[in-house]
């Protein structure tokens, strides 16, 4: 990459980081290309020429910031450890992202913008789910699951549970709360089983 490309690679990021800082606090319906140049300190004719368009531009700083996102997923999940320690991170990853953004704006925006739900089912298939079966099929080889339980059975407890633990305000986070969930992600309300 030569230094014109570099040069403008980096103007690129910085302008990304600063509608992420932005989306920590802000709608991005109330966010302005003028609000967002100001910020990252470039002009707002370097943001149009280098994407277009306000909803393109939060459109591509999400969709980057997603890919992170699995990355560090698949990052943790081929470590090893337990199946236990792999689900607590997958569900209860909550707590973090919403330290760095607004989880309710990314709901919306997959349901009104078709081009960012294509991208985000397509990371989901094409990353995510992969990442996710294989997993499963590990803890069942090594008796953390029952063997027994089809794939599509498992995926499904993960995705009701990962759907319970985000409507979970992060005020009531804890690590105790946490693992109290994990407990009756395993055991149900009965608790650990005898042996």
């Amino acid at each position: 990459m030569n230094g014109f490309a570099k040069r403008t690679e980096q103007k690129k990021q910085a302008i990304k980081q600063t509608v992420l800082e932005l989306l920590r606090t802000s709608d991005p319906r109330g966010m302005t290309i003028q609000m967002i140049a100001k910020q990252a300190n470039v002009s707002p004719v370097t943001i149009y020429n280098y994407f277009g368009s306000k909803e393109h531009l939060v459109r591509e700083t999400l969709i980057d910031y997603m890919i992170r996102q699995v990355e560090e997923y698949e990052a943790f999940l081929k470590e090893d450890r337990s199946f236990a320690e792999k689900v607590k991170y997958i569900i209860f990853q909550k707590k973090k992202v919403l330290g760095e953004i607004q989880v309710d704006f990314i709901h919306r925006l997959i349901k009104e913008d078709d081009e960012f739900r294509r991208s985000v089912d397509v990371l989901y298939e094409t990353r995510v789910l992969p990442l996710v079966i294989e997993m499963i099929r590990e803890a069942q080889e090594k008796g953390e699951i029952a063997p027994y339980l089809s794939i599509d059975t498992l995926l499904l407890y993960l995705n009701l549970w990962r759907d319970v633990s985000e409507k979970i305000p992060v005020s009531l986070y804890s690590e105790r709360l946490i693992d109290e969930l994990l407990l009756l992600f395993f055991y149900g309300v009965k608790g650990e089983q005898e042996r």
